[in-house]
């Protein structure tokens, strides 16, 4: 029976405690713990085969999952292909393990209380890339210690988490062109630094250019062409932190034949220039393997 996380929060805030972004290269496996903390793990790009408690999921991009307080956690195999996530560690004070609402569990909880899922969830928005980005950067103002900014931060994207996971309880009944939608923004995400346009996008999914990017930007807030936009500033924010390679190389693995084009792009999303970027956030904390 489906089960979920209940967290009072009445006594106090999450405890965080550290996080970071891990890079994985092929023939990688996450080893075999048991930690007194939760974990939270965002998938950013590749896939995490991940055993929890028995459960064997396969994690990919825009999945994440909340690991529990001592519960046994194992890579299943080995990567193929390269691996980025987000995880973080913190603490609840008072939670326990209920049967999710609808599946024969109680509908309501304490009003200072909330539902995180158990187990894998993917999410549309991109409130939590975001916010994920927002905690590294708030763990290096005191790493390697936390802090109570950090605390706070960390209940707010549990808050988010939970949100996001309601919202999907209740979408489970979407129409089909919903469902049809979501398969495009996850195929626009993984082929976004190709060399693709919104006639080609509508193309593959036999759309016409003007429907498919009138009720995209009606489900999701955002244009085709804002999306793919988006997603490839978002790869290229990735490689600028995490590589040597020249701002045109970035431009180029990203889509972009015009260095220049690619720049004010890069602007207009960020409000820095790419170097820039790189200068302001390169103390950023990585491991990798």
């Amino acid at each position: 029976m489906p089960r979920e996380i209940i967290a009072d929060l009445s006594g106090g805030a999450a405890g965080f405690e550290s996080a970071g972004r891990f890079v994985g290269s092929p023939g990688w496996i996450h080893g075999r713990r048991r930690v007194d903390s939760f974990e939270l793990i965002l998938v950013e790009e590749g896939t995490l085969p991940l055993t929890v408690n028995g459960q064997c999921y396969e994690l990919g991009p825009r999945n994440l999952i909340l690991i529990p307080a001592q519960a046994l956690h194992e890579g299943s195999k080995r990567l193929m292909r390269p691996l980025t996530f987000f995880w973080a560690h913190f603490s609840l004070q008072d939670w326990y393990l209920g049967i999710r609402a609808g599946e024969g569990g109680s509908d309501t909880v304490p009003d200072s209380a909330i539902r995180l899922p158990l187990g894998p969830m993917s999410f549309k928005s991109d409130r939590l890339a975001i916010m994920s980005n927002q905690l590294l950067d708030i763990y290096q103002l005191t790493y390697p210690k936390p802090s109570l900014y950090g605390n706070y931060f960390m209940t707010c994207m549990l808050f988010e988490i939970a949100g996001s996971a309601s919202r999907l309880g209740r979408g489970r009944t979407a129409n089909t062109e919903s469902r049809r939608l979501q398969q495009v923004q996850d195929w626009i995400r993984v082929n976004a630094c190709d060399k693709i346009s919104v006639k080609w996008v509508a193309r593959h999914f036999n759309y016409s250019p003007s429907y498919l990017s009138t009720i995209y930007k009606r489900e999701f807030g955002i244009s085709v062409s804002g999306q793919i936009a988006k997603w490839r500033i978002e790869r290229a924010q990735e490689l600028l932190l995490s590589t040597s390679e020249k701002v045109w190389q970035i431009a180029e693995a990203c889509g972009y034949r015009d260095p220049k084009y690619f720049m004010r792009v890069f602007k207009s999303q960020t409000g820095l220039t790419p170097s820039r970027y790189r200068s302001s956030f390169s103390r950023r904390h990585y491991n990798n393997a």
